[in-house]
């Protein structure tokens, strides 16, 4: 004889796996990225493109080596001042990735669309020099100079529909999704206080 069915068993169970699946974002960011310049210059200059003396040298030998980002559904550009949208296509694709994991994040979460946004992309030699006199953590040995590496800040998001989100839950979402393309091995990551950006690099 077949035994009936508790349903309030079953209706328990299915509240808890859902609860589960869709826990609350922290707002905490336990996360630590701590790949300092040295590690990322050297991921850059085996990976990357000679640093360019100033803009004029994109030339169309340069720029077939490279691939022009701009905004599409994964991610935004903030307007750039100090460098250029150029990234080697293993970097381009890096960025794609993560903006595609984090949208992934949001509606695993149920939380409304956002996109990162991208800060900084590749620089010149003459794009760092002018850097270093507004920027105190600007360095001459930038790994932007290789087309490998961008920012993208941890502190502002597109907002795009939906549920709106709290600041720190997107962080967080954010540096989850950093930490697993980092331990796949695909970059490096530097998280910077001043300038409320995470540093990356790729390391295809």
């Amino acid at each position: 004889m077949r035994r009936p069915i508790n349903f309030y068993i079953v209706f328990m169970t299915l509240c808890l796996v859902s609860c589960a699946s869709h826990r609350e974002v922290p707002m905490d960011f336990p996360f630590s990225f701590t790949d300092n310049n040295p590690h990322q210059v050297a991921a850059s200059k085996k990976y990357g493109i000679e640093p360019l003396e100033n803009r004029a040298s994109l030339t169309k030998k340069v720029l077939k080596k490279l691939v022009h980002i701009e905004e599409n559904k994964y991610y935004t550009i903030d307007p750039l001042t100090h460098s250029v949208p150029y990234l080697t296509p293993d970097a381009a694709k890096l960025l794609k990735d993560i903006g595609k994991d984090f949208q992934k994040s949001l509606r695993r979460h149920k939380m409304g669309e956002y996109k990162i946004i991208v800060t900084s992309v590749l620089r010149t030699k003459e794009d760092v020099r002018k850097l270093m006199k507004v920027n105190s953590n600007a360095v001459p040995n930038s790994a932007h100079c290789h087309a490998t590496t961008f920012d993208i800040t941890y502190r502002r998001y597109k907002y795009v529909s939906g549920k709106q989100a709290d600041a720190r839950q997107l962080k967080y979402l954010l540096g989850e999704v950093m930490q697993k393309l980092r331990a796949k091995g695909r970059c490096y990551v530097r998280y910077e206080t001043n300038q409320t950006c995470l540093h990356i690099t790729v390391t295809p």
